[in-house]
């Protein structure tokens, strides 16, 4: 009996080398077999054959690391976040591991998490390290998606200068000094409506930044304006700043100027200014003040108004096409009156491909003047003596003031880029359903004249637009937009045309980036 245990004894004995290297050998071969899967495009196969071996073997950050990407790439996204946070735990000073992990939360848009994950290996105080020299690059480019140009201008230059081939830090350098060239423009618009009056515009602009942030511009344009054999101009400049300060996510900007009459006060001032919160998920919070002339009527040019805009308004722009936007404003006149608008509008994408856009949407808006401004065109001392004459012209002096205006819009927008350099676009709106009070003046026996009284009646009609506009880069410096618009309203109906020619100095803004 001794001697078959004996036996089996020393075969054991003789077996186990044989059993350690099967053992050894059997995750080369797994890992072997991961890789064949990959190369053959199998991702899931690969992960799910991987995973396993990770769990056994949490000593091996290599192998995880392929792992995750197998799972991401088979679009396992949970999977794979979840091995390359169990990685990270096992070997919090790897860097390869946070570089990989920080790219894969880059890709996902989860930027703040990858800058947690990468910081370590940026401040590790070694700047000829292959892996430091990326992960201050990746901060970088984290910063130029949050908007952060001067910062992410700063690491890449820092980049730079520790490798002058980092390639990805070159292209991104130069993308901040370009969208931050110095400009000029030049510009003209025409106008026409039915009331008539008929405006011709000519400008001049022109910017630099103070940083890649901080744009400050001048503007100065001139408006001819002419109705009935009158001619009029108004003639304004401003200055502008707009900073963007990245911690609170805020956008500012101001603007000031002065304008001239020809009628009225000869000079004036103007003013805005604007604060805006860049909030998750591609939302936008912005409150806005306006000081600005008032000259979409006739009678605006004999007698000089001057609006007070206060304005609150959400923007929504998400990654896949769908946009949005909710506004209320009140406009506030010289003469104790406002007007009170309330407006939004949804666009759905139809279509969203890198060579055009097709939207369908719909909008809303509201808007009443507090009290009416509607009076007669002759005026009350131009009455004929006698009985009264029923109806009596009147037109809007010296503004527009709706009454209980509601309009209902389908709205359409199409873009179309047949080039890099170039897109046509057109949108328009309908109104499908729309109405408001409107106003009438009626003579009416008061003995021993006629006075008269303004009533209002609720009226339906189908106010509409359509846009167009060409824009694209004729050079790598000169863009030229041409742009044309009809549309017809609650008051006139309107045409007009602009031409806008911009040139950017691009190639100082490639030298300064090729400096480093």
């Amino acid at each position: 009996m001794r001697r078959p245990i004996r036996l089996v004894t020393v075969a054991l004995a003789l077996l186990a080398p044989v059993l350690r290297a099967q053992q050894t050998e059997a995750p080369k071969d797994t890992i072997a077999e991961a890789r064949r899967l990959r190369d053959a495009g199998a991702y899931a196969a690969a992960a799910g054959l991987l995973a396993p071996y990770v769990s056994a073997h949490p000593e091996d950050p290599g192998t995880a690391r392929m792992a995750a990407l197998m799972s991401y790439w088979s679009k396992d996204v949970a999977s794979a976040r979840a091995t390359y946070e169990t990685v990270l735990g096992n070997h919090p000073d790897d860097a390869d591991v946070r570089l990989e992990f920080a790219r894969f939360l880059v890709d996902l848009g989860q930027a703040s998490r990858a800058r947690q994950v990468i910081v370590p290996v940026a401040e590790n105080g070694d700047r000829d390290l292959p892996a430091t020299r990326q992960a201050i690059t990746l901060l970088a480019t984290l910063d130029y998606w949050r908007g952060d140009f001067s910062s992410a201008r700063r690491a890449f230059i820092s980049a730079l200068r520790a490798d002058s081939a980092d390639t990805a830090a070159r292209r991104q350098l130069r993308e901040i000094e370009v969208v931050s060239a110095s400009w000029v423009r030049v510009g003209g618009s025409g106008w026409h409506d039915d009331q008539p009056l008929n405006r011709a515009t000519t400008e001049l602009e022109g910017g630099w930044f103070a940083s890649p942030v901080t744009p400050l511009g001048v503007r100065v344009t001139s408006t001819r304006f002419s109705h009935d054999d009158v001619a009029e101009t108004v003639s304004r400049a401003e200055a502008s700043f707009a900073t963007f300060l990245p911690g609170p996510r805020l956008d500012i900007s101001a603007a000031a100027g002065v304008l001239t009459r020809t009628f009225g006060e000869s000079s004036d001032w103007t003013g805005r200014a604007s604060l805006g919160f860049r909030l998750p998920r591609n939302v936008v919070l912005e409150g806005s003040y306006e000081r600005a002339p008032y000259t979409n009527t006739t009678a605006s040019l004999e007698t000089p108004v001057i609006t007070r805009t206060a304005a609150a308004t959400l923007r929504w722009r998400a990654p896949s096409g769908w946009m949005g936007n909710a506004t209320a404003s009140r406009e506030a006149f010289d003469d104790d009156n406002s007007i009170t608008t309330g407006y939004a509008w949804l666009l759905a994408p139809l279509l969203h491909r890198s060579g055009g856009d097709l939207h369908v949407g719909y909008s809303f808006a509201a808007q009443a003047a507090e009290h009416s401004r509607f009076v007669p065109r002759l005026g009350k001392a131009n009455l004929p003596p006698g009985p009264p004459q029923g109806e009596v012209a009147g037109f809007y002096y010296p503004y527009y003031t709706p009454r209980d205006l509601r309009v209902h819009s389908a709205l359409a927008s199409a873009t179309a880029r047949p080039s890099p350099r170039w897109s046509l676009t057109a949108n328009g709106s309908w109104g499908v359903h729309v109405r408001d009070d409107a106003p009438v003046l009626i003579a009416v026996s008061n003995p021993p004249n006629a006075s008269i009284v303004r009533a209002y009646y609720p009226r339906d009609f189908t106010p509409w637009n359509l846009r167009g506009a060409i824009e694209g880069a004729a050079t790598d410096a000169v863009r030229l937009a041409l742009t044309a618009e009809h549309g017809t309203g609650a008051y006139y109906a309107f045409t007009t045309v602009g031409v806008r020619l911009t040139y950017t100095f691009i190639a100082a803004a490639r030298r300064r980036a090729d400096r480093y």
